[in-house]
């Protein structure tokens, strides 16, 4: 009993689970769709378009969710502290944005040179030693990690080093706001702010059918006609005040983990009979089983409304949060509880690195024709290979050097 408390303590993998999978679907999703649809042959190679992960755009959520819980947990922990509660709160805020910079920061670096090597050497090699040269200076805002304000390059992937960053930038970015507005005064925050954002936000975001994404924008009382298949997408003749979709759709999904650990932290105050826990383990296996066919395939014979998703990853991260069903329980086990923990401890890593690997892997490839295109598998599967391989490399860096300092 005292070893089950004590790994239940150090970390609940059950959520370690989850981000580790929905980090290499959503390398299946770049792969299969973002690099898969801009290819149109000029550049040499060709693959088939597949459903395959397609979901996994949406289950994104997962991962701001879980930070959004994780932000106000260090908060109350740190918050406890009489000298520290004592400080303003804008510098409480901001020694948690820089702890978390300092975590981020170095693999961020690294995708945006991955990027810049593979994208101009293989993505695109015809490019000149001067654009080279101009893409590195135009992309100084991405190195800053303001890739998701919308301080990028407009209209095409000239200046986009590594597109899938901007999701790393915009968790940097709107932390800072939350833990600063629960260092100023956290009823107020977690009990107006919070839940009425989320709700009355969440609405409008549906109404407009507006989508998660760096490259569009969503507008105060205006939604623009979208040209990237992402919902609105803001133009140079857009003079209404509007916010980045990529920043409104991580601020959604903090503000939800925000709210679900105060939710969770009433909740296990009950004890749940056998009964309810068999109820929550249904639950949990068929919100499981969903979401996953959802991400993996999405159903074709009925479909699942995006925000019916939204539901199911709320539904999916509280139950393993809250670690009372046997779904939960099973996934926290002695066995593989050390498995669990480092391969979610990979997840951020994968996300940061996958997508100029899966570019690199396309262009090692050769030249290709529209009769014998890729499939997705082959290019799928060393990508996540080689990515995983990176990814530990680098946490094993991370470990030894910035991250040991970080616990010390």
């Amino acid at each position: 009993m005292a070893k089950e408390k004590e790994v239940s303590k150090t970390r609940n993998v059950a959520i370690e689970v989850w981000r580790f999978l929905i980090a290499l679907a959503i390398i299946g999703f770049h792969t299969g769709w973002i690099i898969a649809r801009s290819c149109d042959g000029s550049l040499g190679y060709y693959m088939e378009t597949t459903n395959w992960f397609f979901g996994s755009s949406e289950v994104l959520l997962i991962f701001t969710l879980t930070a959004g819980y994780f932000m106000v947990s260090h908060f109350k922990k740190r918050n406890a502290n009489k000298e520290y509660a004592s400080r303003s709160a804008s510098s409480r805020a901001w020694e948690y944005t820089w702890s978390r910079i300092k975590a981020l920061m170095p693999v961020l670096i690294l995708g945006y040179v991955l990027g810049l090597l593979i994208s101009t050497k293989f993505y695109y090699p015809d490019y000149t030693f001067q654009q080279i040269c101009s893409m590195v200076v135009n992309s100084a805002w991405e190195f800053l990690g303001f890739h998701s304000v919308g301080l990028r390059s407009v209209g095409n992937e000239f200046f986009n080093l590594n597109g899938t960053l901007w999701f790393i930038s915009a968790i940097i970015i709107v932390g800072y706001f939350l833990y600063w507005g629960l260092s100023k005064n956290e009823d107020f925050m977690s009990g107006v702010v919070a839940p009425f954002i989320f709700i009355f936000l969440s609405g409008w975001w549906c109404f407009t059918d507006t989508r998660a994404a760096q490259t569009a924008w969503s507008t105060f009382g205006l939604q623009t006609t979208s040209t990237n298949g992402m919902g609105g997408s803001a133009t140079g003749a857009t003079a209404v005040l509007g916010f980045n979709n990529g920043l409104l759709f991580v601020l959604l999904g903090m503000l939800g983990g925000m709210l679900l650990y105060y939710l969770i932290q009433r909740v296990k105050e009950h004890k749940f009979s056998a009964g309810g826990k068999t109820v929550l383990t249904i639950v949990n296996i068929a919100a499981s089983a969903l979401l996953l066919w959802y991400t993996i395939y999405p159903p074709t014979w009925f479909e699942l409304d995006r925000w019916t998703v939204s539901l199911l990853c709320i539904i999916v991260i509280g139950l393993s949060l809250l670690n009372v069903d046997s779904l939960t329980k099973a996934l926290n086990n002695k066995t593989t509880h050390s498995l669990f923990e480092y391969l979610g401890g990979l997840s951020l890593y994968i996300y940061m690195l996958h997508y100029p690997v899966a570019i690199l892997i396309l262009r090692m490839l050769g030249q290709n024709t529209a009769a014998t295109t890729y499939s997705f598998w082959l290019i799928f599967i060393p990508t996540v290979i080689i990515t995983i391989i990176l990814s530990c490399v680098i946490k094993a860096l991370m470990d030894a050097t910035i991250l040991k300092k970080k616990n010390a």
